[in-house]
């Protein structure tokens, strides 16, 4: 578990920095006239702070029981054969997750890929194969309103609160 928190640190502060330098970057708002501890970047980079603060100390944490020591010499490594399962629901998860930010964002409107993707996302960790489509119907409603739900909340929350401009 040592080495997994160590390498687990190093992609929280790589993670964490970037989130830094983004909210750092983001439009501070200063021709409208408006206090600067309401800028859009501000939470993120509170939130960026702190995760690289707990990633400091996850590192050091980790240091100090040895997992520095990724590969050490003389000793068998104890490899650990993943679940088929979890792998297969987070590379779908990464998959559908590039489709909607590479291939949604910008070219269809926020709302609506946002609302595709959150259709998508339920349908396809709800679905039960071998289970005919009439019995999977509530489901399917189910994704259609959080889905919309979900869109438009995230647009008003994001347009009007944090006055994010939205691709």
């Amino acid at each position: 578990m040592v080495k997994k928190d160590f390498i687990t640190s190093i992609v929280l502060m790589a993670f964490s920095i970037s989130v830094l330098v983004m909210s750092y970057t983001m439009p501070r708002l200063e021709r409208r006239g408006i206090d600067p501890f309401s800028a859009p970047g501000v939470v993120p980079g509170m939130i960026g702070a702190i995760l690289l603060c707990l990633a400091l100390i996850l590192f050091v944490r980790s240091i100090r029981r040895g997992g520095y020591r990724l590969f050490s010499s003389g000793k068998s490594v104890d490899v650990q054969t993943p679940n088929t399962g979890a792998v297969s629901r987070v590379s779908l998860t990464l998959l559908i997750s590039f489709l909607y930010a590479i291939g949604f964002l910008g070219r269809v409107n926020y709302s609506v890929a946002t609302a595709i993707y959150i259709f998508g996302f339920i349908c396809l960790f709800e679905y039960r194969p071998g289970v005919s489509m009439t019995d999977q119907k509530k489901m399917f409603i189910h994704a259609i309103v959080q889905a919309i739900i979900g869109a438009v909340s995230i647009t008003l929350v994001f347009q009007k609160l944090f006055l994010v401009d939205l691709p």
